[in-house]
């Protein structure tokens, strides 16, 4: 008996143009969680993993029209990561109603950025659309039958034509090297101006800034500096009170002799009315 479920995930057959094998893809149900945007969709949504190459809207919603009829496909978000050549590890029992989305001004690039390779969420119009071609997947599922999957034929006229996509103009790409190297070599030029210009920078006080041998930027310069100028930092403010001295001079000795007298003193003024009022009440008991 073939496999049906794999981890919470329905095992869909599928058969592609102009082949033999069979293709698989695995699909359930989705809880989306995040912003009210994304809430909105919440109940209505699959998630679908391990996508044949090429699949986009139009074959998804031709696809539905052949095996649940009336479920209408209302959005489809694949993940960015589906066309990268690069390989990425995907973990079956973290892909689903564990991530948090954010809805942005542009639809749902925020979903399709968390979405792990070959993965995608299909959304249906309303929860009665989801729930009949949620039920007729399930029901394909169950009993193993290989359904057709839309896509156009992937020949060597298609592989053909992907990879003259890849392949830069030489004039287009000489251009914009050198626009890259032309802005490179201004920051650069920047940054050495606002360098010399941060070695001549003349505190409070009137002192001109020192700057060491070892420190050749201008992160090495201006680190006490800003460090001492960030508004509303209290992890800077805590670091340079740890390195003030509160009794380096004799002044400060004497203010903190003073201040402890009189903290002493007025503690032990407390205590006499305290006492005070115990004796009035004939309830002071000092033995």
């Amino acid at each position: 008996m073939p496999t049906t479920e794999i981890k919470g995930f329905q095992v869909l057959p599928l058969r592609l143009p102009d082949s033999s094998g069979t293709s698989y893809i695995y699909f359930r149900k989705h809880e989306m969680k995040g912003a009210a945007g994304a809430q909105s969709i919440s109940g209505r949504s699959l998630f679908v993993f391990n996508l044949p190459i090429q699949t986009n809207y139009s074959v998804i919603k031709k696809y539905f029209q052949q095996v649940a009829i009336g479920a209408t496909v209302e959005s489809f978000i694949p993940s960015i990561l589906t066309d990268l050549q690069e390989d990425f590890y995907v973990d079956l029992t973290k892909l689903t109603s564990d991530l948090h989305y954010e809805e942005d001004s542009n639809g749902y690039k925020e979903i399709a950025r968390k979405l792990p390779k070959n993965c995608g969420i299909i959304t249906f119009i309303d929860k009665a659309a989801f729930q009949l071609a949620f039920n007729a997947l399930k029901k394909l599922s169950n009993d193993a039958k290989v359904t057709n999957w839309p896509v156009p034929t992937l020949g060597s006229a298609f592989l053909q034509e992907k990879y003259q996509k890849q392949i830069l103009d030489p004039a287009q790409l000489s251009a914009a090297v050198a626009t890259a190297l032309a802005n490179f070599n201004r920051a650069e030029q920047e940054s050495m101006e606002d360098l010399k210009r941060s070695t001549q920078v003349v505190d409070e006080d009137g002192f001109t800034l020192v700057v060491g041998s070892h420190r050749k930027t201008k992160a090495g310069i201006m680190g006490k500096q800003k460090l001492a100028a960030t508004v509303g930092s209290e992890k800077a403010k805590s670091k340079l009170k740890k390195k003030e001295k509160e009794d380096f001079y004799r002044f400060q000795l004497r203010e903190k002799k003073k201040a402890e007298m009189n903290d002493l003193l007025q503690k032990f003024k407390q205590d006499q009315e305290r006492v005070k009022a115990m004796k009035e009440k004939k309830r002071f008991r000092p033995y």
